[in-house]
């Protein structure tokens, strides 16, 4: 089928076009607030207290998010979130223009959002597939991944530059301007009956993590995405500390953000082409392992690898490192992602993918792990020590584990 089949569907192609607004807008906001906070306190944990204060609140109100959507008209919540988050982002894009501004705002701030993102995301998951006929819906699942990939590339770089000539008022400006599209595109969007029935979410998550625990392939594979975004993708919060090494500006920062946004497509497409239905246990344990090994190799970058006499290079070995190893992240999330939804039971499938779906929150939770390392001991450290810890993981699964390095297809 055509990838861009879904767009056929006016409600949906309606719907997508908001959607990339405000993708655009979260990725822009990432960049902004990570240099404002690092410009008003010059502190790695700062940066780590905004990712948790984020990421904490996303979390929990996930799972509440999914009972608001099943009560409620779909639509419209989506409509009141776009609209908070934007009135949010415009206050502090006006504090921030002002010079009125204090880390207490953007603390605030991180938790409200972090508190609307966790309805949004869940909700957005159970409005899309009801205004698009089932045999789009594959379309319109790989429309919205793309999405999400593509920003990553895109928009980091160009905040980065706006952000260095204008500040990181305009970064926030135009991410609330992102969500006012997404508000405006979901308002002119038809309602969606609501389903109070299985609306027990707390039950049904610990049906869900019961299943995993007593499935060694599900809980092993899982618990590897957790640890790698906690450990290692955590390193995306404090980068604003980690580039101040190589006196960088916003405009390094934002081709950092795309170094890992182009090497995650990267990955996505490649692990799409090639085969990825044999040898599906060593595949995911190997990328997994080049990631940890090239950020690795990003947090030793100027020690020593680089002549003194060339100042200024070594910031530049730093990009193609992070487009290798988000190259084999992006690679090893979509085989994990593969093998899951293949063998995970239809009855149960939700549960195990929204549990698997709490791993975006630790990579955002993860900053908090590299911030703190980076304030106490060094911010070479916290990037480097995660990936270590990570590659122990690997090498012990691959001893102890043989159901998983054994894995051999998801036919």
């Amino acid at each position: 089928m055509n990838p861009f089949s879904a767009l056929v569907i006016k409600d949906f192609r309606t719907y997508w076009f908001g959607s990339l607004f405000a993708m655009f807008g979260h990725r822009l906001i990432i960049v902004a607030i990570s240099l404002l906070i690092y410009r008003l306190t010059g502190s790695a944990l700062s940066l780590g207290i905004v990712a948790a204060a984020t990421a904490i609140p996303i979390m929990f109100f996930n799972f509440l998010g999914g009972v608001i959507s099943d009560k409620y008209n779909v639509r419209r919540i989506l409509t009141l979130l776009s609209l908070s988050i934007a009135i949010i982002l415009l206050i502090l894009s006006y504090l921030d223009y002002s010079d009125k501004v204090e880390p207490i705002h953007i603390y605030i701030c991180s938790i409200l959002l972090g508190i609307l993102l966790g309805i949004d995301f869940p909700a957005r998951n159970s409005y899309f597939p009801k205004i698009i006929p089932e045999k789009y819906l594959r379309s319109g699942v790989s429309l919205n991944g793309a999405t999400m990939a593509g920003s990553s590339v895109v928009v980091p770089t160009i905040g980065g530059f706006l952000i260095s000539y204008y500040g990181s008022f305009i970064g926030i400006f135009l991410s609330a301007v992102g969500y006012l599209v997404m508000c405006c595109s979901t308002f002119f969007l038809p309602d969606a009956k609501s389903n109070q029935e299985n609306s027990n979410n707390i039950k049904f998550f610990f049906e869900g993590f019961s299943f995993i625990l007593k499935n060694e392939i599900f809980f092993i594979m899982i618990l590897l995405t957790y640890l790698t975004n906690f450990f290692i993708f955590g390193y995306i919060q404090a980068l604003p500390a980690f580039i101040d090494l190589f006196d960088g500006t916003p405009r390094e920062l934002g081709l950092m953000f795309s170094s890992a946004g182009l090497g995650a497509l990267s990955g996505l497409l490649t692990a799409g082409k090639v085969n990825i239905k044999t040898n599906l246990g060593k595949k995911i344990l190997f990328s997994a392992s080049f990631f940890s090994f090239f950020i690795i190799l990003v947090s030793l970058v100027g020690v020593g690898f680089i002549p003194e006499k060339v100042p200024g290079t070594e910031i530049l070995l730093i990009f193609p490192l992070a487009i290798i190893g988000h190259f084999a992240n992006g690679f090893y999330m979509l085989s994990t992602y593969a093998v899951i939804q293949s063998l995970v039971p239809e009855h149960i499938r939700g549960r195990v993918m929204g549990i698997l779906a709490i791993h975006i929150s630790l990579g955002v939770l993860g900053g908090l792990w590299v911030g703190g390392v980076g304030e106490f001991i060094n911010i070479r450290v916290g990037v480097g020590l995660g990936p270590i810890i990570c590659i122990a993981f690997i090498i012990y699964v691959l001893i102890f584990k043989k159901s998983v390095r054994n894995l051999q297809n998801i036919d």
